[in-house]
């Protein structure tokens, strides 16, 4: 079954530090690397109702401040950033019927089923905050494997 997500990514460079750090993490544990980026929306289980969800998403450019490390306990929200701040993306996702109340935005930064073994919390913190200009949505094909993501559109934000 394919799964689609929609996520908010930056072109313009201004997550290069949060890239620099998945790529560490991913050479160092051996895992798929993959681009930084915000989960918006997921687990939609078609592309014409992802299309539909991604026209009612707000077009402006989503600017947030990354200022905390977290760590979760599912695959895909092992390790990430967030923000004490995270109005903007609550904005951008406003008029999505019936959104969960418990989405709490982040950025990842390494997925797995158990922490990464070699890397430091307090690294990381010292790489904050990170500021992220999003000025892109972009709609995937995603699903359990990493390496099998694939871009289906893309829309740059004013």
């Amino acid at each position: 079954m394919d799964i689609y997500s929609i996520w908010a990514k930056s072109k313009n460079n201004s997550l290069s530090k949060a890239k620099e750090i998945i790529n560490e993490i991913s050479k160092k544990e051996e895992s798929t690397p993959f681009n930084p980026h915000v989960t918006l929306v997921t687990n939609i289980y078609s592309q014409e109702k992802a299309e539909k969800i991604l026209e009612k998403i707000n077009k402006s450019k989503i600017i947030v401040n990354f200022d905390s490390v977290g760590t979760g306990n599912t695959y895909f929200q092992r390790l990430f950033l967030t923000a004490s701040d995270n109005f903007p993306f609550f904005n951008a996702v406003s008029s999505i019927e019936a959104w969960p109340s418990l989405w709490t935005p982040h950025l990842s930064l390494y997925y797995g089923n158990e922490l990464p073994m070699n890397f430091s919390i307090e690294e990381i913190n010292n790489s904050l905050p990170i500021e992220g200009v999003f000025d892109t949505l972009e709609l995937y094909l995603t699903g359990p494997d990493i390496s099998s993501w694939k871009e289906v559109t893309s829309i740059s934000l004013d």
